[in-house]
């Protein structure tokens, strides 16, 4: 609300009128004003170095300036430079002036005198850059990454100065770096730091993909980056060049285009073929992300995303490999030696965001000759990229054969599930590689992710319940905010670990509601089969229930919502329904099942929406009524 109250100055409201509608305290819309109207004033006169330092002090950054001024961000630190306006750094007192602070905790204001520019410039530190705020589709996990990076650091004689701008993180406790700053993520932010700091390297590896972004502009002003190189950076996250590359080593990929208009789109979707997936570049967390099945739906989507593609930031357009199998990669490469930490299957098939998925280590679907097939694909693109340091990849895995999806030259959001699952210490051995350890001294082989006699399964938290228009459908844009892991000495039982610590907990009777999509019904019949013999009984819409009935199993027909009343919403906010199973496709059954799906996370009933992970689950479901689970401990990963 904060910028639609700063729109409204602009727009030409007063303080008087702002307050009426919005009734928050004068004295706060005063200080929005007098932002609103420094703005204004900057677009109508010559920048002076008085008015450069008003405006910083006033909280304008450098690109905000640019655009006010008819300038750019470099001309305004050109301009800051040349007038010797550079932030100071106050410290924040963590004892309230009860007891004298020595925490190095530092934040920056341009009220501050600036002249000092650096604290100590002793080469010996480097400074680890965080994975900023938490939001929806930018998960904590990064933050383990940090922190394990941050103490091995340390344990390698080396003083760590941690940026980040999220003070609920474990990286920003004061007992974690040796100095910490609390700054945005942001290379203007991070760039005044690095002066001041003057460090050995710079690790953007470790934050996620917020780090990544603003790497080139790191090493533009001179500061080296430690692990992979700027150029092995790019061959992974240019979507033209990481192609080239798999191309040149023959592995198999996505049909793909790339389109700044909805004209490209259309050509490129009668090369491809839908379904298709569509994501704009630059994007965090997939957002945007869609699949998409015909010309309505391509045509809807350029149309709802037009601000976000363009001839700088075009739509990429990837064939959507229905019904493969997807798998999350995460590999340590050093200056001699390459480690595989292990291979995440997801459970859901194709087209959920990894961050959504649930997954699970070992793999229990793929052959053992493709696992090693993926292990080798995997090893040969590091060595082609000449990544340092941490490599994600994700792939899928289609009639036997194996695509490469894309690439991440970083941590990654499965760095922690797979470290606990096959206790190999990723982070530490990823900056072994930073610091250029050969593998005399590492001894790789002695990590071997296979050996593990125990099977993991990542769960998945979702925060729909805290939004009233939230659906729980999930596909490639990340809505999740956490994850859990269940570890058993079997498949089944890990599973059902990792549902009741996600929240999902399966009922032992009662009825089980289905509304399929058609390529779901035939597949799921030995499940509904095995769940009657189970003591479930079955409700179903009309065309699921007909299917059912043909098939030979009895259930209760139940009315779609628009076919009147007491329809399947009304028996699912009854209490009558233990678990929902929903399957469905395309923008107007997804619109039409919505109630469904949000009755479900009203009433905390389990809703499955697809048809993979519901036969995951089933095997979970059988080992709840069987009662035969027990505790296994989590060992502790030791270098």
């Amino acid at each position: 609300r904060i910028y639609h109250i700063a729109q409204a100055f602009r727009e030409g409201k007063t303080v008087e009128e702002v307050y009426q509608i919005t009734q928050i305290t004068p004295w706060f819309l005063e200080q929005i004003e007098e932002i609103v109207l420094l703005e204004s004033h900057l677009a109508e006169v010559e920048m002076t170095p008085e008015l450069l330092l008003k405006a910083k002090r006033f909280g304008f950054s450098d690109a905000a300036l640019g655009r006010f001024t008819k300038h750019n961000a470099e001309t305004i630190l050109e301009l800051r430079n040349q007038h010797k306006i550079h932030p100071g750094y106050g410290r924040i007192d963590t004892c309230a002036g009860e007891f004298f602070s020595e925490t190095p905790y530092f934040y920056s204001s341009y009220w501050f005198d600036a002249q000092i520019r650096s604290l100590n410039q002793q080469k010996d530190k480097v400074v680890v850059l965080g994975s900023g705020p938490n939001r929806i589709g930018q998960g904590i996990e990064f933050d383990y990454s940090c922190v394990r990076g941050v103490k091995r650091f340390q344990k390698e004689n080396l003083k760590v100065v941690m940026i980040n701008s999220n003070p609920e993180t474990v990286s920003t406790d004061y007992d974690t770096s040796d100095e910490l700053y609390f700054e945005p993520l942001t290379a203007e932010s991070v760039l005044e730091i690095l002066y001041r700091v003057n460090p050995l390297g710079v690790v953007s590896q470790l934050g996620g993909q917020t780090p990544i972004n603003i790497a080139a502009k790191l090493v533009a002003q001179g500061f080296s980056l430690m692990g992979s190189s700027l150029e092995s950076i790019d061959l992974a996250e240019d979507r033209a060049k990481f192609i080239k590359v798999c191309n040149q080593l023959d592995f198999k990929i996505p049909e793909s285009g790339m389109a700044s208009n909805y004209d490209e789109a259309e050509t490129i979707a009668r090369r491809v073929g839908y379904p298709m997936i569509c994501r704009p570049s630059y994007v965090l967390g997939g957002r945007r992300m869609e699949v998409v099945e015909s010309d309505e739906e391509l045509n809807s989507y350029f149309d709802r995303h037009a601000e976000a593609i363009g001839l700088d930031r075009p739509c990429l357009m990837d064939e959507f490999l229905e019904g493969a199998l997807e798998v999350d990669v995460d590999l340590v490469r050093g200056v001699d030696w390459t480690l595989v930490g292990g291979i995440v299957e997801h459970i859901e098939a194709a087209g959920i965001h990894s961050g959504d998925s649930m997954g699970v280590l070992p793999p229990q679907r793929l052959k053992l000759e493709t696992c090693m097939k993926i292990e080798k694909l995997s090893q040969q693109l590091a060595e082609k990229l000449k990544t340092i340091g941490y490599l994600n990849l994700q792939l899928a895995i289609k009639n036997d054969q194996v695509y490469m999806l894309e690439a991440n030259p970083r941590s990654s959001r499965s760095v922690p599930f797979v470290s606990k699952a096959t206790l190999i210490p990723i982070v530490d051995l990823g900056v072994f590689a930073m610091l250029g350890y050969d593998k005399k001294k590492v001894n790789p082989e002695k990590y071997k992710w296979r050996s593990a006699s125990h099977v993991s399964v990542k769960g998945v938290v979702f925060p729909f319940k805290k939004f009233p228009e939230a659906d729980s459908l999930l596909g490639p844009e990340m809505k999740s905010t956490g994850e859990s892991m269940g570890r058993g000495a079997d498949y089944a039982e890990a599973l059902l670990k990792a549902s009741i610590s996600s929240h999902i907990f399966l009922p032992t009777e009662g009825e089980i509601f289905l509304s399929l999509r058609d390529k779901d019904k035939e597949e799921m019949l030995p499940l509904l089969e095995s769940l009657i013999k189970s003591g479930y009984s079955i409700s179903a819409t009309s065309g699921t229930a007909k299917f059912l009935y043909d098939n030979g199993i009895d259930c209760i027909p139940v009315k779609k919502v628009h076919e009147g009343r007491p329809n399947c919403v009304d028996r699912i906010r009854s209490g009558r329904v233990a678990l929902v199973i929903n399957t469905t496709s395309g923008r107007r059954s997804v619109e039409a099942s919505f109630n469904i799906r949000r009755s479900c996370i009203d009433f905390s009933i389990p809703c499955l929406t697809e048809s993979h992970a519901v036969q995951a689950l089933h095997l979970a479901l059988l080992k709840l009524k069987t009662h035969s689970f027990g505790v296994t401990a989590l060992e502790k990963m030791i270098l």
